[in-house]
């Protein structure tokens, strides 16, 4: 002890084998050391041990008025050689102290320490230990002053309470009735549990099954769109064949071009030597003179002035036809706006069309003109006729131009053929075009949609697995909560098997059955040993009033296990030797005699107050 109520310091008191005695006057604090094992022992109310809390049991100084201290500690030293307290070793020192700790609203606060051989441990971890070796602070293993006379005066009831507590059964009812208790609320949670699983195990399978059909649908939407684009290359390469076989045929209507070129120039230079050959005959003409030349040369200049005009409009419409050309290479190189350049186009032709009409009704007029002054030649002098012979081969000349002009207009009436053809190949194309871009624009509304809904999709298959994740979060805490009450049932069960098996030896302790008995009576049981009826205890039947009586006469021979013969009692002792279980005491019935009472027995049984032999009652 250290600061210990009225021990100020540190004092050890031994317990020596046998009776040990403390002798003191009064007031020298031999009642202190009992209130000391009792506060080390753990008693429910500070009561027991004479104080109205724990703090009054640290050494206040004394009457001497010596230095206060703030601590008290007692240890209790347990020889456990035969280690009847569940702990390994061959001593056991338990040690509680309290210490002051004081706070501004509760200056009497303070702490309680338990120390279990020096390591921290708590009040239940004492309970514990102490119960196993059948020890109790509020048990009567210490007998205060009074408690005998208590016990005497005390009625039977109360008296069976009292022994009942010695024994420590109380303890082991109230221990069972709490494991019951927690038993039956275990068994209610678990089953509740098994409901909430059944519940989360079909949630789980509705999910699972919702999880497949978005799997299923994210495999045949993604098959989907392969086939989308697969139709969509398959349909790109065919425009694209198509386009190279219009340029072909574009390319090929550019060599055709080129060739008309070349010819409109070796034409057009014919023309122009015949334009100097005409030029030298009006120069030879009007240096002959004469009225008549001068009026044919007036002629001859209005004719020329006239073809003037004609091979200006003819340029005019071949600079026309080569905007036309160019017109439709831009309607080639440009899809969009060939439609409406082929209308104007058209137009033009129509117009280009009418102008040569007009052309060719002025060439006829021309041609006209130049027969009257061809007449008008013939009737002149002989210079009249080389002028006219002059002017035949101009006629010629001129009918070689109307040839080449002819063979031009032909050649465009060709060219405007192939446009029309060029014009109807690009309509097609154009509806071609047109039925493919309504087609990629289904392609892409389904693309749309099918994205929008691979967005939902994917907006539900988050929230199912946020959905999966929360059931399987909430499957991991009951899974949690299960083994913990999985681990509280098995810790329930192991206390009740430690209790069943503490209740079965206390039971066995107050009948006074010895450990070999008790072996040989569960072996009857079971069918291992055969012949044995069981004990006399087991098999007398005694009034109640007689049972003490009975108890103290019998003694050690109610234990005595009766069986059939010697055979059936060497059986049983070869059972306990092999199991090492000790000695135990065999009447068999073959072996028996019948017992007379002694002459002192007989004298005894004769008193008025003896009830009679204990194998009469």
């Amino acid at each position: 002890m250290e600061n210990f109520k009225s021990f100020g310091k540190k004092v050890v008191v031994p317990f020596f084998p046998g009776f040990t005695a403390i002798t003191g006057p009064n007031g020298s604090g031999k009642s202190n050391i009992g209130d000391a094992i009792r506060f080390v022992l753990g008693p429910k109310s500070s009561k027991a041990i004479r104080a109205g809390k724990l703090t009054d049991l640290i050494f206040n100084g004394g009457k001497d008025k010596k230095k206060a201290a703030n601590y008290c500690t007692v240890s209790l030293v347990f020889d456990n050689s035969d280690r009847r307290l569940p702990i390994d070793a061959d001593t056991v020192t338990l040690t509680r102290t309290v210490k002051r700790a004081p706070l501004k609203d509760n200056p009497d606060n303070y702490y309680s320490y338990f120390y279990i051989n020096g390591k921290a441990a708590s009040l239940s971890d004492f309970t514990n230990l102490l119960t196993h070796a059948r020890i109790s602070g509020d048990g009567y293993n210490l007998v205060k002053q009074g408690d005998v006379t208590s016990l005497i005066e005390t009625g039977p009831v109360e008296r069976r309470r009292v022994i009942d507590e010695i024994a420590g059964i109380s303890t082991f009812d109230r221990d069972i009735e709490k494991a019951e208790k927690e038993k039956e609320e275990v068994e209610v949670n678990i089953q509740r549990i098994g409901i909430v699983l059944d519940e989360i195990n079909r949630r789980l399978t509705q999910l699972k099954k919702e999880r497949d059909e978005a799997f299923r649908y994210k495999e045949l939407q993604d098959k989907l769109y392969e086939a989308k684009a697969k139709i969509a290359h398959k349909k790109r390469i065919d425009v694209q064949q198509q386009l190279a076989e219009l340029q072909n045929q574009v390319e090929g209507y550019e060599r055709e071009k080129q060739k008309l070129e070349k010819t409109k120039k070796e034409k057009l230079q014919q023309y122009n030597e015949a334009q100097k050959r005409l030029e030298e005959i009006e120069q030879r003409i009007a240096s002959s003179g004469g009225e008549e030349a001068k009026e044919v040369k007036e002629k001859i200049n209005s004719l020329r002035t006239e073809i003037a005009k004609v091979e200006e409009r003819i340029l005019n419409t071949r600079n026309s036809l080569k905007e036309l050309e160019k017109e439709r290479f831009n309607q080639v190189s440009s899809l969009e706006q060939l439609e409406k350049e082929i209308e104007e186009n058209k137009a033009k032709t129509q117009s280009i069309e009418r102008e040569l009409a007009e052309k060719e009704s002025e060439a006829e007029v021309t041609e006209k003109e130049l027969n009257e002054l061809r007449d008008a030649l013939s009737q002149s002098d002989g210079v009249s006729v080389e002028v006219s012979r002059e002017l035949i081969k101009l006629r010629e000349e001129y009918e070689e131009t109307t040839t080449a002009l002819h063979e031009i207009k032909l050649e465009r009436e060709r060219v405007v053929e192939k446009i029309d053809s060029l014009s109807t190949q690009i309509a097609e194309l154009e509806e071609t075009k047109g039925t493919y871009e309504f087609e990629l624009k289904d392609i892409e509304w389904q693309i749309s949609e099918a994205s929008n809904e691979r967005k939902e999709s994917v907006r539900r298959r988050t929230r199912l697995e946020k959905e999966l994740f929360e059931k399987k979060k909430e499957e991991a805490e009951l899974s949690e909560q299960l083994k913990d009450v999985e681990q509280r049932v098995r810790v329930l069960q192991r206390e009740y098997s430690q209790f069943k098996a503490e209740y079965d030896a206390k039971e066995s302790v107050r009948k006074g059955y010895t450990t070999a008995v008790l072996r040989i009576l569960e072996a009857r049981d079971k069918g291992l040993l055969k012949g044995v009826h069981g004990t006399v205890a087991e098999l007398a039947k005694v009034d109640s009033k007689y049972e003490v009586a009975m108890q103290v006469a019998g003694g050690q021979r109610l234990q005595a296990i009766i069986v059939d013969n010697d055979a059936v009692a060497a059986e049983a002792i070869e059972f306990l030797r092999k199991n090492n279980l000790g000695r135990a005491t065999f009447l068999p019935l073959n072996k028996m005699i019948l017992g007379k009472p002694r002459a002192k027995a007989l004298l005894a049984v004769q008193d008025k107050k003896s009830p009679g032999f204990a194998l009469d009652l």
